[in-house]
Parts: C-alpha cells; structure tokens; sequence
C-alpha cells in the first residue's frame, strides 16, 4: 500500500467534496483535527472566514481550539446552547444546577413526576428567568423550532466528538444542518457517556448508506499509534464480537500510518503486562518503568488512568506518591492540598452583585428572611466581585474580617456543624484551616528542594485521571491501573460500554502500554485478546 497516496486521497475526498452534510467517521490518531484545519483554510481561499466548532465537553473543547489555532469559534455544545438562549431571553440567567432547584421546589408543590419542558417545568423556569445544564438544549431547540430564522448562520460548522451527543443535542445539529454547511465527525467505537444518554446510534444513523442526506467517509491512517496497539485494537473488536450485526457498529478499517510510525512500533513491538503488583508498589513500578524506557527513546508525555468508580483511591496514592518521589509536573485533582469550593454560592453571589433582588441568587441560599444575614451575603457578593473584578488598588481596600467572612461561606472544610455562632470554636477553626494550608506550602518547600529524580524523568508531564476523562489526550506512554477482573471489566459479561473504555484507554499511548494488575486480583479477561508472544510479562512474586 502507498501509504502516504491513499491517506491524501481520503482526505482530499472529503476537502474536495461540495455535499452540505458531511459525516465522517476517525479512529483515535486519524488525523481529524488537521483535516478541520484544511477544510477551513480551503473555505478560507473561497472568501469565506466565519466558522464554528461545537464538541462535547469543555477540556475537549480546549484541545479543539489549540488545534484549530484560532481558525474557528470553538465552543461545546452546552455553551452554544446557552449563548443562543441567552441572546434571545434578555435578563435571563444560566445556573447549572436550576434543574434540581425546579426539581425540589415542584415536589414541594406535590409534583413528582415531570419532564423538563412541561408546563410545570416551564413556569418555574419562566419565574427563575433561568436554564442551566440539563435543560438549556432543550430551550435552544424550542427557540429555533418556534422561529428559524433564529437559526445562527455560519459559512461552516464543524461537529466533534459525535458519538457522545445526546438525542437533544444531536436534534440541534439536525436544527443547524438545515441552514448550514455541517461536517460531523466521531467514531462508534469511542462512546463512553451513555448513561448520561448519550448513544452512538446517533452517528450511525448519519453514516448508513441509505442516509441520503448526508456523504459518508472514513479517516483510515492512524498516527498517533504503535503496530502492535492497533493489532490490540482489532483482536478486541473480534473477541467480543462488536462486529455482529446486532450491534450496527460502524465497519471501517484502522491502519497504522506506518510512514510516522515505524519506529515507534520497532521499539515497542508489545505490551508491557505487571502482574500481581501490590498497591503501594504500583507508583514505584511506574517510576521504575519510567526510568528504564527514558534511557531507550525520548518520552515525554505520560498518562495514568483506570476505571472511574473502581480505582479512585488508587489514581488518589499514586498521584501523592509521584509528586513525593519527586516529579515535577503531575496533573491530577487527586493529589491533596487545594481548598475545595463552594461553587453554587459563588454563583449565588454573582447572580446577586448583578441584581439585588436576584430571584434566582436568593433561591439558591435558601432564601433568608434574616436580614443581618441577608446584609452578610451582600457584602461578600461585594468582596467576591472585588477580587474577580477588582484592580490592584481595589484588591488593596480589602480588609481581613471581609475575606473570613467570604471563606466561611464559599470554603468547604470538614469542620463540626454544631459550632453555630460558637466565636471561640469558630476561630478556632480558622486557625486549623491557616495551620493547613502553611504546613501545606511547607511541605511542597521542602520537597522541592530536598528531593532529586534525575532530568528528563523529573520533568515528564504526567496526567492521572479516569478512562472518561482521558478521552481526548494522548501519551507517549500509558499505564493502565486496575487492571483486574472484577474491576474493569466489573463482571463476566462484558458491558460494551467496558470494550469501548478498553478501546479508548489503548489508543491514548503513542509509543508503549503498561497494563497493571493488582495483588490478589485476576488479571482482566482483556488480556486474552494478546498472543504470548505480543506480551512481556513481569510477575510480581511476594
């Protein structure tokens, strides 16, 4: 095969291609957001400079938009939802949360079965002037559904991230796609949010031949993987059958672009399996691993996942323990030491910065009829639109009684509730919370200058997160925690939402795989999919 051709053929395919409604379906590392990119700068020579992309969540959107360096608007489709719904409902607000306010105060009422959009669900919103997560699609549809020409018109919008789209987000691209040139793109073989209702069905549907109103392709050339991982890849596509007709996954090939990645896939001919590994030697085995592979070939980027649910406390010790082994530049909201929020009243506080009388603001503390404590939210809505807002000079005027006040409301601690109007246990914690976050930044003094780990190793940016939120990132070196029957996969019956995080987890690593199975744990039935001799094997003996 000429490699290079086939794979400028594809693409030229679909940049050459003059169809309104395109669907194009692009395994991990084919190539998807350079070929955004050509179709934008193509339109560009047309005359034409305004351009939207619309994915599924926020970090996805922020990989988006470096890729694109700017060519296009990028946004998630929750974002655009909200714009549109707040550029056609003038002082209304958006709260993520308004659902479960709606939600408690309607069964206050004795109504406990509704659905966002009855009449019901529609007056509360009506009275909050509010939308939020679970309801501002849904008020985007209605307002394009009720007048079209409230459609937002673009030269071209491009769709990402498709087969994790929901059946209301999908209908608004449907919505979109009647007055705008649409070039969607996704993988079936991707889906990982289906209980929050999204399904791959949805690109399915667009992509089946007998879909005359969209032009189907395929981005084919992978070249983010090694050889063996794609051969991985397949063989789990055939051990659980995902190509049965039952399932109506797409078929498509997923080829290793052999011309970025033959050395690669020379230098990590297998994966690497840890057996037996006991928890509290997992980081050492990563940092042990890390060493050795560092004195072979150039890595940089490493990625640590498991299963969500499962391996939280395991993703929550092996990020401690890296950062205490000495690595520098580890991305993790497991590790210890940052002060939790709380988000819905700061919101609270913006909402009533903006309007006193905020219907919605009030709501969400509860309405208070007290009206020193009432006095109390208004000055620290003041304080907090100071330090967002504030200059230097501004910032200065803050007194200290004004961010205490401010941090007992938004700052959660795990602190006794039945301190009340207690002054003594209440400085008293205060004085606990200071202790905290000094001996905090004591300990990161210290461990940053007493502690050496050899460069390049120190210096690799590592990420430690679920599988979900992998989704999106790429690494020369992945490991795979957890990676135990009963955890992941949970059961003998493999879920398909399982071998789609197994697929999704595999493609993150662009050079070399670890698999880690824990001590007293059988080791996933995902491994029978490898040959003996595509494995290397370390059995851990205790």
């Amino acid at each position: 095969m000429d490699f290079k051709k086939e794979r400028l053929n594809d693409t030229d395919k679909i940049k050459n291609s003059v169809h309104p409604r395109k669907v194009i379906v692009a395994g991990p590392g084919t190539g998807k957001s350079y070929l955004f990119s050509e179709i934008i700068k193509k339109k560009k020579l047309e005359g034409k400079n305004n351009f939207l992309a619309i994915t599924f969540i926020g970090k996805l959107g922020d990989f988006l938009a470096d890729d694109l360096c700017g060519l296009a608007e990028t946004t998630t489709m929750h974002s655009f939802a909200r714009n549109l719904v707040l550029n056609h409902c003038k002082d209304w607000n958006y709260y993520p949360n308004i659902y479960q306010i709606i939600k408690e105060d309607l069964e206050k009422e004795g109504m406990t079965e509704f659905v966002v959009g009855d009449e019901n669900y529609k007056q509360k919103t009506k009275y909050y002037k509010t939308v939020g997560d679970a309801d501002v699609v849904y008020y985007a549809i209605q307002i394009c559904k009720k007048n079209p020409n409230k459609i937002p018109i673009f030269d071209l919008i491009l769709v990402d991230e498709y087969q994790d789209f929901n059946k209301e987000e999908s209908e608004l691209v449907d919505m979109l796609s009647q007055k705008n040139e649409v070039v969607i793109v996704g993988d079936d073989d991707q889906a990982l949010y289906s209980f929050k209702k999204s399904s791959p069905d949805f690109i399915r549907e667009k992509y089946d031949l007998d879909n005359n109103n969209f032009e189907s392709h395929t981005l084919r050339f992978c070249s983010r993987c090694t050889g063996i991982i794609i051969k991985y890849f397949h063989k789990l596509i055939e051990d659980f059958n995902l190509d049965n007709p039952e399932s109506k996954r797409i078929k498509k090939d997923y080829i290793c672009y052999l011309p970025d990645k033959e050395e690669d896939s020379n230098l990590n001919s297998k994966i690497y399996l840890v057996e037996g590994c006991p928890v509290g030697m997992i980081a050492y085995k990563i940092k042990n691993h890390l060493e050795k592979i560092s004195k072979e070939q150039k890595i940089k980027d490493v990625l640590i996942i498991g299963e969500g649910q499962s391996c939280i406390k395991l993703l929550k010790s092996i990020s401690q323990q890296l950062k205490n082994y000495g690595f520098n530049n580890i991305d993790s909201k497991y590790i210890k030491g940052y002060i939790p929020l709380r988000k819905e009243v700061i919101d609270a506080y913006k909402f009533i910065k903006k309007d006193d009388n905020s219907i919605i603001g009030w709501r969400i503390l509860c309405n208070p009829t007290d009206e020193d404590i009432k006095k109390d939210h208004l000055k620290n809505s003041e304080t907090l639109d100071l330090i967002i807002n504030g200059s230097l000079s501004k910032l200065k005027t803050i007194s200290v009684n004004k961010l205490k006040n401010l941090e007992e409301q938004i700052e959660i601690w795990n602190i006794d509730e039945n301190a009340g109007d207690n002054e003594e246990i209440k400085d008293k914690i205060n004085e606990e919370q200071n202790y905290f976050i000094r001996k905090q930044v004591l300990i990161e003094e210290i461990k940053k200058t007493n502690i050496y780990l050899r460069r390049p190793l120190a210096n690799f940016n590592i990420t430690v997160c679920n599988i979900l939120n992998s989704k999106g990132l790429g690494a020369d070196v992945v490991f795979v925690i957890g990676f135990d029957q009963g955890k992941f996969p949970s059961k003998e019956n493999v879920d398909e939402s399982e071998i789609y995080q197994m697929l999704v987890a595999l493609t993150r690593a662009k050079k070399r795989v670890y698999l880690i199975n824990t001590i007293g744990s059988k080791t996933s039935k995902f491994i029978n999919s490898l040959e003996k001799e595509d494995l290397n094997i370390e059995r851990i003996e205790m």
